[in-house]
C-alpha cells in the first residue's frame, strides 16, 4: 500500500489524530490529547504530521511542540503512533524522518520524547533505527495512566534525545552500525523482548522487573553513562551504555 506523509492542517485531519489515540493505545477519554492541543500546535511552531493512504485515510501521526533547554530550542515529540493494521511497513520511521526534515528547516537540531524503557521494540526503534540516545530516567513520569499498554504499572519513562545532525544519527539513518564490532559497552541492562505478555500473566513479577531496571539505569546514569545501543536477540533485549564523552554528546 502506498502512503503519503504530510502536515495535518484541517479540522477533520486534526480530529482524526484525536480518534487514533484511542485506537492505537486504548487511552481512557481523559488521557487523550484534545483537538484544541493539535490545533494550537499548528499555530505556535509545532508539528502535526500524518500518514495517509491513497484513499486519504489517516492511519498514523506524529505530533511535537517547541520547547527550550535554557536558550537552546528543540522539539518535544508528544506522540508517534500507527494503527495496528498498518504497522511494520516503515510508517513510524517515515513519520520521524519527515519530522526531522521539518525541524532542520526550522533551524532546530534536536528532538526529544519519552518512552517506556521496558518496551523492547520501541527501544530498538529509537536507539538503533533512529540513532537516539538516552541518559535521563523519569520514574512514574505521568502518574497513573489508564491505557491498554500501561497495565496499572507506574509510568516510568526514558527521555530519548535525537541529535539530528550528529554523525551517529546519520549512520543510523543510513543503515550503518552504530558500534564498533569489538567495542564492549561499559554496562548492560537486560529487559524482556515481550514485557506486555509478562505484565498480563505475572503482574507482580513485572512490577519487580520494572523496579530492577529503574534502579540499574538510574545508577548507570548517575555514573554519567549513556544508552548508545540496544541489542534484541530472541527472547531478550539489552541496553548498551557508554560514557557520555565516548558517545560524543553535547551537554544540556
Amino acid at each position: 500500500m502506498d502512503y503519503i506523509i504530510q502536515a495535518c492542517e484541517s479540522l477533520s485531519e486534526l480530529g482524526a489524530c484525536v480518534a487514533l489515540q484511542k485506537q492505537i493505545w486504548g487511552y481512557a477519554e481523559h488521557e487523550i490529547y484534545p483537538l484544541r492541543l493539535f490545533i494550537t500546535l499548528t499555530k505556535i511552531g509545532g508539528q502535526v504530521l500524518g500518514a495517509f493512504t491513497a484513499d486519504d485515510e489517516l492511519v498514523g501521526f506524529v505530533a511535537s511542540m517547541p520547547a527550550w533547554h535554557g536558550r537552546r530550542r528543540y522539539y518535544h515529540s508528544l506522540s508517534l503512533g500507527v494503527l495496528p493494521a498498518h504497522e511494520n511497513r516503515g510508517l513510524g520511521r517515515a513519520l520521524k524522518l519527515e519530522q526531522r526534515k521539518a525541524a532542520l528547516r526550522a533551524g532546530i537540531d534536536s528532538i526529544e520524547w519519552t518512552y517506556d524503557p521496558l518496551r523492547a521494540k520501541n527501544a530498538f526503534f529509537n536507539i538503533e533505527r533512529l540513532g537516539a540516545v538516552a541518559r535521563r530516567y523519569s520514574p512514574d513520569h505521568y502518574g497513573q495512566v489508564q491505557s491498554r499498554l500501561q497495565q496499572g504499572l507506574p509510568s516510568d519513562r526514558l527521555v530519548a534525545e535525537w541529535w539530528l545532525k550528529s554523525p551517529r544519527v546519520r549512520r543510523a539513518l543510513g543503515g550503518k552500525s552504530l558500534r564498533r564490532a569489538t567495542g564492549k559497552p561499559a554496562a548492560e541492562v537486560a529487559v524482556p523482548a515481550d514485557f506486555t505478555a509478562l505484565a498480563e500473566t505475572q503482574p507482580a513479577e513485572a512490577r519487580q522487573l520494572q523496579l530492577a531496571v529503574r534502579e540499574q539505569l538510574q545508577g548507570h546514569f548517575a555514573r554519567k553513562l549513556v544508552i548508545t545501543g540496544f541489542a534484541l536477540e530472541g527472547g531478550a533485549g539489552r541496553y548498551l551504555l557508554d560514557p557520555a564523552r565516548a558517545a560524543g554528546l553535547s551537554g544540556l
